[in-house]
């Protein structure tokens, strides 16, 4: 250890020395690497250090993961129904249940801690999401709350995680504790997935493609993964990766969720700072600014919903009539995708179809079944008799 590093530095490294758990190694082991300088003299020491905790973090997933006693609530057995299901994850008193009701039109009392889900329907232009209100988090220890991971189970299953922060509270404390809280069930929602694959094998040993990639080098990588007990594996890495995506990546319980984040009392003027920070901070993802009072964000959150799911919207029409409700789908779904959730059967007897897409210069044409759809189109199914 160099002897020029900062006071504050070397201290920390004494107490990932003398740690006695995992959980607290890793603590003092991230405080000292955000202590020591960067610069070119302590590049080896830092290469070392973020190696260490590296699979220190994996060494602790692995021991979460042997962990008994991780039994579901029977109320948090909620099956998906609707187009998606949207789960609310916030902590006490940040006005999600008040939210929720907004969104799905029901007067659930607010103002006391909610302790079992709520859920009801939020239906928007077309669509109709199935929406959970979670009961609130108290830290981002999972097992300092009530149902803690009943909780987070929900939030894993769920199409879409929406974040509710108070924006007149302290937003970075909120924003922090949450995602923290998820990573540690590794749920990632700051970060797209990485370009890894990660597929283990019966024989062959560790082979690796793409190293140049990581910022670990060939041999550091096969130890780590060794580390896991795995023999045999294909490591595959296309684009430049850091530390946490290896991890990420290494660790099969790791999921990557569609995050968005609602904030709360946003039309309040003296929150407008706040707002512009909550953004900056939570950059990669969608902030909706919501006012109760003031009836606002509720189309803002429906727009963000289908745009952040990648979803279309397709019409269908019959005898001239189009339908109330849409056909929700993925983008990039063809008339066969269509023509399957509507009748199975209209695939075997499918003559052709009729597309109106107002977004084009023909309004109207005759397409096939691998013709792709696009939102808001209006479709015609004629089939055989």
């Amino acid at each position: 250890m160099p002897t020029n590093l900062p006071a504050e530095a070397q201290i920390a490294w004494q107490k990932y020395l003398e740690a006695k758990t995992t959980e607290e190694k890793i603590r003092h082991l991230e405080t000292f690497i955000s202590l020591v300088p960067k610069h070119k003299g302590t590049e080896k020491l830092l290469m070392q250090a973020k190696k260490t905790l590296t699979k220190l973090k994996l060494t602790l997933s692995r021991q979460k993961e042997l962990k008994k006693g991780t039994g579901i609530h029977p109320a948090f057995s909620i099956p998906k129904e609707e187009d998606a299901q949207i789960v609310l994850l916030g902590l006490p008193g940040v006005g999600k249940t008040a939210l929720f009701d907004y969104l799905t039109d029901n007067q659930i009392p607010y103002g006391k801690p909610t302790l079992l889900p709520n859920i009801g329907v939020f239906k928007y232009g077309g669509a109709v999401f199935q929406i959970v209100d979670l009961p609130p988090i108290y830290s981002d220890n999972i097992d300092a709350t009530p149902n803690g991971r009943s909780i987070l189970s929900l939030a894993r299953n769920s199409d879409m995680i929406m974040l509710v922060i108070d924006i007149s509270q302290d937003i970075y404390w909120q924003f922090r504790t949450l995602i923290s809280l998820l990573k540690n069930a590794r749920i990632i929602v700051d970060r797209p997935a990485p370009p890894i694959r990660f597929t283990k094998l019966s024989r062959g040993g560790i082979q690796i493609y793409g190293a140049n990639n990581a910022p670990f080098d060939l041999v550091e990588l096969k130890e780590l993964i060794a580390s896991l007990g795995v023999q045999n594996c294909i490591l595959e890495i296309y684009g430049n990766v850091d530390e946490e995506d290896i991890i990420n990546a290494l660790d099969r319980r790791t999921v990557y969720k569609k995050a968005i984040i609602a904030a709360m009392k946003a039309d309040m003027m003296s929150n407008e700072k706040n707002l512009g920070a909550l953004r900056a901070i939570a950059s990669t993802m969608k902030v909706v600014p919501v006012s109760l009072f003031s009836r606002l964000g509720k189309e803002s959150i429906g727009e963000t919903i289908i745009a952040e799911l990648d979803l279309i919207r397709v019409w269908t029409k019959k005898d001239g009539k189009i339908s109330d409700r849409a056909l929700v789908l993925r983008r990039g779904s063809t008339v066969r995708d269509a023509a399957e959730k509507i009748h199975s059967d209209f695939i075997r007897r499918f003559k052709y179809a009729v597309v109106e897409r107002q977004s084009a210069r023909v309004k109207k044409f005759k397409v096939g079944l691998n013709f792709k759809l696009e939102d808001n189109d209006i479709l015609v199914i004629y089939t055989s008799e």
